[in-house]
């Protein structure tokens, strides 16, 4: 099913893979834009249509035949899903597990030393020395101990989850899944054939199955050398973190998801052919950068007082790193397709935080600003995506989305007012949303101005001393009670089963990511006097949370720089 899609991608007339797609802005808004002419174009939107449909016939096959292999599949371990769902309730990050099963003992559940593999020794690793540190939720013990090779471990739902009261979470996040999967499959097949046709490669060296080619992406090869077990072992990872974010909903942390609702833009097959052609277009020319190892430099030449130097390169090897429209136009596909579709279920665990110290501040009264509303910052919010699903769930709180990219935070601006048009309640008075272009490390408000901070996937691409400027930052902005949640990728110790391989992300443009899964966070935040505090994880990604005390020294007896607690 995934052919068809890459090869109307190739067939398709280039421009109508880069413009923008005028035709789509018509249906979705009802107005077409100032230069169309009439309704549409017709020897345009043939392509469109073409793309349109074979993306909607792909989608609906690898659904339908996910869902039957789903059915058919044996049931999962008992014991696995009993394990996500009692380890879910709300409250205390240290709520018991019901049943043991796959728990790993925690005195034998650390990998030994590899010999010349570079790592930093067991105890030391961030995911070792986090224990110490954070109260840990039931699902850190619960990724730790999960081998998504293990076929033990299944996740994958059943003919019950699939029928039941939760069948339209499951049926809509494994046809998401699904979907990413294809998409991605597609694009790395698509790049490999463009490659061949350009002469760069031959068709013997790409797809020999068996030795592992240089030439090949890595997720290819592994596809061709054993389908079955890798397509199973990433749909087990996706399937555990929606059956986590689903215990999440039941317990009260969070919502579904508002973009499950059929009236979302998403569920438009011409929404779907516009960021997919804009989304295979960005994997072609990604893929291709990255094997040659292309140059990260992008267009804009600033002072490092406007652009630090370490921004003004192209993070994962995507068009003009965060410096265009069109690049943030196709972000969130690109990082969905990654992760098989699972990025939001992750991303979602920021929630988990925010609700726990909402219920601490109706509770006991904490904060500097007891009994009013709080106010939340979101640091480097790229395309708002998780501001949606925040604004979503408190809707009455007053929010600010900061981001260094002026074509992020206009995205973010434009997923905020679809939210509120859409999908806003339309019984309550809405809070504030306001965006900001501002750098972490230097942020215009004034000190304890916030009482929750959030930054999602933001620490990974920042070098050592941006860290610090940041944590700095985030503890003179937070009021005196407020919480800091930082959510990330996994670092060194959080699973084990990935350590040996996880720094290779770093070869993909991401030049601190090594730097970033050996940093002790808590000591970083204790560096700057903020608490830690709790610990979530959820499939590659984990989230932390920190404390800024209460007991604040006043100016006039001295408090330090950064206004961080005593």
């Amino acid at each position: 099913a995934i052919f068809p899609t890459g090869i109307a991608g190739l067939v398709v007339p280039r421009y109508s893979l880069s413009a923008r797609i005028d035709q789509t802005h018509t249906i979705i808004s009802g107005m077409a834009p100032p230069h169309a002419s009439g309704f549409l174009r017709r020897q345009r939107f043939a392509p469109l249509i073409l793309l349109a449909a074979v993306s909607a016939v792909c989608a609906a096959l690898c659904s339908l035949a996910t869902l039957v292999t789903f059915v058919a599949a044996p049931a999962p371990s008992r014991t696995l899903r009993k394990r996500i769902w009692h380890g879910t309730a709300r409250g205390a990050a240290t709520a018991t597990w019901e049943v043991t099963g796959l728990v790993p003992d925690p005195a034998s559940d650390v990998v030994g030393d590899v010999v010349g593999d570079g790592l930093p020794a067991s105890e030391q690793r961030p995911g070792f020395t986090d224990r110490e540190a954070f109260a840990e939720g039931p699902s850190v013990a619960f990724w730790q101990g999960l081998d998504p090779y293990a076929p033990e471990a299944s996740a994958l739902p059943t003919a019950t989850d699939v029928t039941g009261v939760d069948a339209q979470y499951w049926l809509y996040h494994m046809g998401r899944s699904s979907f990413f999967a294809a998409q991605a499959a597609t694009g790395v097949l698509v790049s490999e054939a463009a490659r061949q046709l350009a002469g760069l490669g031959s068709a013997a060296s790409s797809f020999t199955r068996g030795a592992p080619s240089e030439k090949s992406p890595s997720i290819l090869q592994a596809l061709m050398d054993n389908p079955t077990r890798e397509v199973q072992a990433r749909f087990e990872e996706s399937a555990a973190a929606f059956r986590q974010d689903l215990g999440y909903i039941k317990s009260g942390y969070f919502k579904q998801p508002f973009d499950m609702n059929p009236k979302h833009r998403q569920f438009s097959p011409f929404y779907i052919a516009d960021k997919a052609s804009r989304w295979l277009e960005e994997a072609l020319g990604t893929l291709k950068r990255s094997r040659e190892r292309a140059d990260t430099k992008t267009w804009v030449d600033a002072s490092s007082d406007i652009y630090p130097e370490y921004y003004q390169h192209t993070f994962h090897y995507q068009t003009d790193g965060w410096f265009s429209s069109k690049s943030a136009e196709v972000y969130e596909t690109s990082t969905e397709t990654l992760f098989f579709g699972r990025q939001d279920a992750m991303q979602r665990s920021t929630l988990v935080h925010i609700a726990r110290f909402l219920d601490r501040w109706r509770a006991e009264g904490i904060g500097a600003h007891a009994g009013l509303q709080p106010r939340l910052l979101e640091i480097a919010c790229g395309t708002g995506r998780v501001m949606t699903f925040i604004r979503d769930n408190w809707p009455t709180m007053d929010v600010t989305a900061s981001d260094l990219s002026p074509f992020y935070l206009e995205k973010a601006r434009e997923n905020n007012a679809y939210w509120e048009r859409r999908f806003a309640p339309k019984s309550e008075t809405l809070g504030r949303a306001s965006f900001v272009q501002a750098n972490s490390e230097s942020m215009p408000f004034e000190d304890g101005s916030f009482d929750i901070i959030a930054s999602v996937y933001l620490f990974h691409e920042l070098p050592p001393d941006a860290q610090d400027a940041t944590v700095a930052e985030a503890a003179r902005v937070l009021a005196p009670g407020g919480v800091f949640v930082l959510t990330d990728s996994n670092q060194l110790g959080d699973r084990n089963y990935s350590d040996k391989n996880m720094g290779k992300f770093g070869d993909f443009a991401e030049p601190y990511y090594r730097d970033y899964i050996r940093r002790d966070l808590a000591a970083l935040a204790r560096k700057h006097g903020l608490e830690p505090f709790e610990k979530e994880m959820s499939s590659s990604t984990k989230s932390l949370s920190f404390r800024k005390s209460t007991k604040v020294a006043n100016a006039a007896s001295g408090s330090n720089s950064t206004g961080a607690a005593i």
